[in-house]
This record gives C-alpha cells, sequence and structure tokens, in this order.
C-alpha cells in the first residue's frame, strides 16, 4: 500500500513537473508594416560604425540575435535561404540528395523572377519540398498576409504564394514600397574576400533608404539570409527594430536559447507583427526582442555574438580530428585490456595500469562538457586546446573517482566502486547542466551545434545516450548484492528522476529520450529482478514508452500555442492527421545516416560485434560475469538501450557508439578487476546469477 501511494505521487510529482512553462510576454501593439531586408553572408563581424553607419545605429535601437540560416540542404545558398525565410521550415530549390558541396551555390541560383503585371511569377517548389524529409510549404507566408511587396529575385521566391505569384514586383529598390503590409528586399550577396567593405558600403545605403520609407510603426529586419559558398555554414547577423524590438537580445521559441533565432522563425514573426494569427503546420516560431542580459554598446555586443559564430565553426571544425584521436585512444586501451586480460600476463602493475586508464576513459564524456568551462575555440589551435581540457576533465574524474573509493576493499569492489562514482559524476554533469540551461552541452563534442539547428537546448541524442549509459551503469552498481527488493528500489530511484529529466520540456525537453529511457530502464527492471524479457513484456515497455510520451505532449498540447515545445506540436499533429509524416521523416532520415558513408557502416558493424559479444561472451567476460553479478544485466540493458535508440531517434549508428564509448571502458575496468585465478563468484551472488544463467553453475559459466 505504501509503496502504491508513493508510486502515486511520483506521478503526480512528474506530471506537474512538465506541465510547468515559461509564461507568455504580453504581445506588442499590431505593427503598419514589416520589412525585412536580406543580404547573404552578412556577419557580424561585418558589422562597423565607419563601414556600416546605418546598421551600426540600427543594432545601437533595437533587438540583435545569432541567425542561423539552416534549410533543407546542410549549407544555405542564397535559394534556399530566401525559400525557407517564405516557407518558414526548411525548404530547398533542388533535391539536397543530388547536390555535390564542390559545385557551391552557383550550382543552385535564385530562379529568375518573371514580370506578371505589377507581379511577377517564380518557378513552382511545393511538389519537390513536399517530397523531403522537413515538407516545407513554399508561399506560406503570402497566403498568410495575402499581398507581399518584393524587390529583387531572392525577395520574389520569399514572397510568392503556393501557385508562384508575386503581389507586386520591383527588380530594385523603387522609391515607394507599394502598399502591401510586408516588403521583402533582397540585397545581394556579400564576396567572401576581395570588395567585401565596398559591398558592405553599397549594402548600408540601401539600408539607409529603406530605413526612409519606414513608418514610426513598422517593423524593420536585418538579416543574413545564407551563406554566400557552400563549404561551411555560419551563424548570421538579426536585427530587429520597431514595436516589440526595443534594445536587447531577440529570442525565439524554436531555439529556446537567447540569443538564437533561425530563418525559419521569421514568416511566423512577420505574420504576428501584423497581428495576424499563425497555425502550427510549420517548423519556426515568432522571434521575440528586448530580452535581458545584452552588454552594452556595440563593441561588446558585436565580440559577443562574433564569439558565438567562431564557437560554432570550431567545433565543427575538430570534431572529426576529436573522434579520430578518441577512436585510436579507445583501441589502444582496448588493445592494452586485451593483453592484460591474457591467461599468460601475469603482471598485477601492468593489469593495474590498464584498469586505470579504462577507468579514466569512461570519464570521457562528461569531460567534453566540462571541456566548455573554458573557452577553447579561442586558442589558435583549437583541436590541441579542446584535447587538452577534455584530458583534464577526464583525468580530474578519474582522480575523483579513485579518491572516494580509496577505503573500499577488496580490489573487485573498488573498482565497482570507481566506476559506479564515474558513471555518477556523469549523470550528475548532465543534469547539472539541464537545470542550468544546457550551457555546456550546445558546442560540446557530445553535443549541438547552432548552424546545423537540430536543437538548442535540453539534451540532444548523442547527450541522452551517454545519460542513459551512464544511468544504467550507475543503477546497476547500486543494485549489486542487494536483496531483490531493494535491488528493484534502488533501480527506481537512479532510473525514474532521469526520465524526468529528459523528459520535461523545461530540462530535457528529449522526446525520443523518452521512448528509449522508458522502455530501457523496463528491461533493466526485469534483469534485476530474474524476470524472463519476453517479447511481450518488451512491448508493453515500448507502450509505456509512448504513453509516457504522451502524457508529457497532451500536458504542453493544453498550454497556448506559442508556448508549445515539440512535444506539444506533435500531439496538434496527430490531433489534425500530420503525425505520419513527422514519424516517416524521421525514420527516413535514420535510415539515411546507418548507410551515409564507410564510417557509419564501420560503426554499424562494430556496434552488432559488440552486441553479439555481450551474449556469446568470450572467456574474459564469462569470468567477469561470474564475479561481477550485475555486468550481465548492465550490458544487456544496453544493448536495448542502444536498439531502441536507434529505432526511435534520427540520429543513425551514433547513439549505439556513443554508448559504447560509455559501457566498453566500464566493462574492461570490470573485467581488469577479476582476480586471475577466480572463476567463481561470491555465494551471496551465485543463486542470482544461476537464475539469470538458465540454472548454469557459476564454475561452469567461468569456463
Amino acid at each position: 500500500m505504501r509503496d502504491s501511494r508513493a508510486m502515486r505521487g511520483m506521478v503526480l510529482a512528474v506530471l506537474a513537473l512538465v506541465s510547468v512553462g515559461s509564461p507568455l510576454e504580453e504581445p506588442s501593439p499590431p505593427a503598419d508594416r514589416v520589412i525585412v531586408v536580406g543580404l547573404a553572408g552578412l556577419r557580424w563581424d561585418d558589422v562597423d560604425r565607419i563601414v556600416t553607419p546605418n546598421l551600426a545605429e540600427l543594432t545601437d535601437r533595437g533587438s540583435v540575435g545569432a541567425l542561423s540560416v539552416r534549410s533543407a540542404p546542410s549549407v544555405t545558398c542564397p535559394a534556399e535561404g530566401w525559400l525557407t525565410l517564405g516557407a518558414g521550415t526548411y525548404a530547398a530549390v533542388k533535391n539536397p540528395s543530388t547536390l555535390d558541396p564542390a559545385d557551391g551555390c552557383a550550382a543552385r541560383p535564385i530562379p529568375a523572377a518573371q514580370a506578371l503585371g505589377d507581379g511577377a511569377v517564380v518557378p513552382e517548389t511545393a511538389s519537390l519540398n513536399e517530397d523531403l524529409r522537413f515538407g516545407a510549404d513554399p508561399g506560406w507566408l503570402a497566403d498568410k498576409v495575402g499581398c507581399v511587396t518584393a524587390v529583387g529575385p531572392g525577395a520574389a521566391l520569399a514572397g510568392a504564394d503556393r501557385a508562384g505569384t508575386v503581389a507586386v514586383y520591383h527588380p530594385t529598390l523603387p522609391a515607394d514600397l507599394g502598399p502591401c503590409p510586408v516588403a521583402l528586399v533582397d540585397a545581394g550577396a556579400l564576396p567572401e574576400t576581395e570588395g567585401r567593405d565596398e559591398a558592405l558600403q553599397r549594402f548600408d545605403r540601401l539600408l539607409g533608404q529603406v530605413r526612409a520609407a519606414s513608418g514610426r510603426d513598422t517593423v524593420l529586419m536585418v538579416l543574413g539570409v545564407s551563406e554566400t559558398s557552400a563549404d561551411q555554414a555560419r551563424l548570421h547577423v538579426a536585427v530587429a527594430t520597431g514595436p516589440g524590438f526595443g534594445y536587447g537580445w531577440l529570442d525565439s521559441r524554436s531555439t529556446r536559447r537567447i540569443p538564437y533565432v533561425q530563418l525559419s522563425d521569421v514568416a511566423p514573426t512577420v505574420v504576428r507583427s501584423l497581428g495576424l494569427r499563425y497555425d502550427d503546420t510549420i517548423a519556426g516560431r515568432p522571434i521575440s526582442g528586448e530580452r535581458d542580459g545584452r552588454p552594452s554598446g556595440l563593441v561588446l555586443t558585436r565580440r559577443a555574438l562574433t564569439d558565438l559564430d567562431t564557437r560554432a565553426v570550431e567545433q565543427r571544425r575538430v570534431l572529426p580530428g576529436f573522434f579520430v584521436g578518441l577512436s585510436l585512444t579507445v583501441a589502444a586501451v582496448a588493445a592494452t585490456a586485451t593483453y592484460a586480460l591474457w591467461p599468460r600476463s601475469r603482471r598485477p602493475r601492468f593489469r593495474g595500469a590498464a584498469r586505470t586508464m579504462a577507468v579514466g576513459l569512461a570519464g570521457v564524456p562528461a569531460a567534453t562538457f566540462l571541456a566548455n568551462l573554458v573557452p577553447w575555440w579561442r586558442s589558435s589551435a583549437p583541436l590541441l586546446a579542446v584535447y587538452g581540457a577534455v584530458a583534464v576533465g577526464a583525468a580530474a574524474i578519474l582522480a575523483s573517482a579513485v579518491g572516494l573509493a580509496a577505503r573500499v576493499r577488496p580490489l573487485d569492489r573498488r573498482v565497482r566502486a570507481q566506476v559506479g562514482m564515474v558513471a555518477a559524476i556523469t549523470v550528475l554533469a548532465f543534469a547539472a547542466d539541464a537545470f542550468t540551461g544546457s550551457t555546456l552541452q550546445i558546442n560540446s563534442l557530445l553535443g549541438y551545434n547552432p548552424v546545423v539547428a537540430g536543437r538548442f537546448t535540453g539534451f540532444g541524442n548523442i547527450a541522452f545516450a551517454a545519460l542513459g549509459a551512464a544511468t544504467i551503469i550507475l543503477a546497476t552498481g547500486a543494485a549489486q548484492g542487494r536483496p531483490q527488493r531493494q535491488a528493484l528500489i534502488a533501480v527506481a530511484l537512479i532510473t525514474l528522476p532521469v526520465i524526468v529529466l529528459d523528459g520535461s520540456p523545461q530540462w530535457g525537453a528529449d522526446f525520443g529520450g523518452v521512448l528509449t529511457l522508458v522502455p530501457a530502464f523496463a528491461v533493466l527492471a526485469m534483469l534485476v529482478a530474474q524476470v524472463s524479457v519476453t517479447w511481450r513484456r518488451l512491448a508493453l515497455a515500448m507502450v509505456g514508452g509512448a504513453v509516457a510520451v504522451g502524457a508529457i505532449g497532451w500536458l504542453d498540447y493544453l498550454r497556448p500555442e506559442d508556448a508549445r515545445t515539440h512535444f506539444g506540436r506533435f500531439v496538434g499533429s496527430v490531433l489534425e492527421g500530420g503525425a505520419a509524416d513527422t514519424i516517416l521523416r524521421k525514420l527516413l532520415a535514420n535510415l539515411e545516416l546507418l548507410v551515409m558513408g564507410p564510417h557509419t557502416i564501420a560503426a554499424l558493424a562494430l556496434t552488432i560485434v559488440l552486441v553479439t559479444a555481450v551474449f556469446r561472451p568470450p572467456a574474459s567476460l564469462q569470468r567477469a560475469y561470474a564475479h561481477h553479478a550485475m555486468l550481465r544485466p548492465m550490458l544487456q540493458a544496453t544493448v536495448a538501450l542502444a536498439l531502441f535508440g536507434l529505432a526511435t531517434n534520427d540520429s543513425g549508428v551514433a547513439i549505439p557508439a556513443v554508448i559504447t564509448l560509455v559501457t566498453l571502458p566500464a566493462t574492461m575496468a570490470l573485467a581488469l578487476s577479476v582476480p586471475t585465478r577466480s572463476v567463481t563468484c561470491p555465494p551471496r551472488q551465485s543463486a542470482a546469477y544461476r537464475s539469470q544463467n538458465g540454472g548454469q553453475s557459476d564454475a561452469g559459466a567461468g569456463r
């Protein structure tokens, strides 16, 4: 009875937590007009009082932010930028699967606008985009506001309706922008090197003309709408002035992180600024201004925003090199551990060194977060700097684990304690970051990047995988040696808060993570309780994950439309019949990532080998199973975590790979703690072990 009351209390607490949301701000009075001026390639290091005085003055008066210009292709050229601006969702002018980055933006130019009376006609792009995984709806903005004045070919692409018709079109900036409530101005593109200052000066003069034509109640937005080459994604300028956009930072419900906004947010911002309603079918969300925390003055503001761009760019540059180095390190430690586990290897110091390296390696995932406590991206050698920061973090985690477990005896228990300490530090580090706004995860080596724009806050797929694996290690360590009931309580006390942390919209906000963690942790509970894991129970566990996501989504859906996260929007798509498209797009993305190159195929093959080893263990792992009763449940539960994560998330083989990064070092350390002549487990653990192995004796399992 007490247990049922406690469970009901926990459920109510969870529902209360996930229903908490940010309060909605009071809407600003509607603007008379919205003008959007876009310049491809415009970045914050271009803003200067001498070269761009008009833009500098707008920056001094208005709200500013870092603009992610992500579209359907991974690098956005001007055509995709303008089309995404008008569609409110990542769009493309050509199928991204047919594009070669080496061809550059010249291979996907802005389609020419053909004059038609006062307006123009552009090529239809709706049929292409409805078949792409993002499902963009070109023409959304024009159909919402009714009349758009477009200046230049890019603006025509953004301002056309679904049929490709532009209401009012001018090839160059006219003296009068006409009667439409929305005006889009294509200011061209900046050259990457030679002639950039001259192009900026021409743009700034055009901006001065637009300012002169703007009324007092006009919202004026200046945006760097895209890249100008197809080889590097960057963060760009976003400035807004007018009603609701006084001095401060910009913010958006699509990013939920100041001062990041997205190009797909512009269309709903235009609609809301005019006092019109927008529907929930697009990816973008209205941008808000006047957020606190912005430094005073242009110099400090530009420095802060330029630093965000540098950080995002350097994270992407160092990522391949870091993972190559990490893979080589893992291979070296695995080779060392394999030699130390060889039957004829009897050198205790060698085994001890291999054991210590394995425990330290298990701390690397948390160390990648802690590395962002120092500005490694500002170094002249960012890759070396991030290597050093991660190494120092991993060494600190190792030292903490060794120090806290120093008094534990004998050796095998001490190593179990060290592994558990590393797992606990990982969970606590991830939780602390989520509670404080995910400041360490953004641009971390296991986190997400704003130019990729898959996520800006909460737990990304990679981080959730590391968190889930560390939680399983911690929970099985806490359950080790306890009676069945106490072991289950220990597992519940550790796993349930992690599910709440991962799934709550204000912390983890991880839709796919809840779908994965609930059944994976249910499998762990079954293994700890020595209950057979049947297909029926697996199905019930998966239903439990879906119910948990549905409950969070329903509570989120009950909030006002502007306050919903992707949980509530998915419930809305279910009610409106569009959820199947979302699920299909995620499945297609996952399949693409599985076979996107030799490295993913190799990672998938390695994952299959390691999963096979869990269920058909080699001799050294058999001895570890016999000596550490909870090692087998730990590994089997992480296999379930990997398989569920692979099925329910759109990160391909990256999730199993990161889970392996957490569990493999822990497994090596535990295997190396088994006495060289030990093939049996302590009597108090043998009954549980025999139950898990179908009645097989410990001695038989160890042979």
